[in-house]
């Protein structure tokens, strides 16, 4: 009996050595607390994506908003399955479309991230003799809603 002891007593402390001590993890973000009604309708957002280039089959990828529920985003491709097929980002303000970040849609646009009042929407662009999968130009912009208007805090990179 004793033998089995040393061995279970043994056994746990070889278990917990090797778990190791980690930091405590970030505070959770808060919940959303925003509704469906603080974002544009489904008719809103349908005449928006009717505005985009002609001759493109535009579907809706993506959707979400700001933590203080002011800006909204909806990020539409192409049906193109082309990894270079373009993109397009609809920013929204209290249901009302306020705006794209380029005139035209661009190929490798996604939202990356949404904090408490800005959306980042991140670029990508070919360089050189990158290949349409593989594109080496990178980098991000700050979006926020200013007076019921879409405000750039950084430049739009890229070619």
């Amino acid at each position: 009996m004793r033998n089995l002891l040393i061995v279970i007593a043994s056994l746990l402390a070889f278990a917990t050595a090797g778990c190791g001590w980690s930091p405590p993890s970030a505070e959770p973000p808060p919940a959303s607390t925003c509704t469906a009604d603080d974002g544009p309708a489904a008719d809103v957002v349908a005449a928006e994506i009717a505005k985009l280039p002609a001759g493109t089959q535009w579907r809706e990828t993506a959707r979400g908003n700001t933590g203080d529920c002011t800006l909204y985003w909806v990020q539409v491709a192409s049906a193109s399955p082309a990894p270079d097929a373009p993109g397009q980002v609809l920013f929204f303000d209290a249901g009302m479309p306020i705006g794209t970040p380029t005139p035209e849609p661009r190929p490798y646009v996604a939202v990356v991230n949404s904090g408490p009042d800005t959306v980042t929407v991140q670029y990508q662009w070919r360089q050189g003799a990158d290949q349409a999968c593989c594109p080496t130009g990178i980098g991000s912009v700050r979006f926020q809603s200013a007076d019921g208007a879409l405000k750039a805090l950084d430049p739009v990179p890229g070619p």
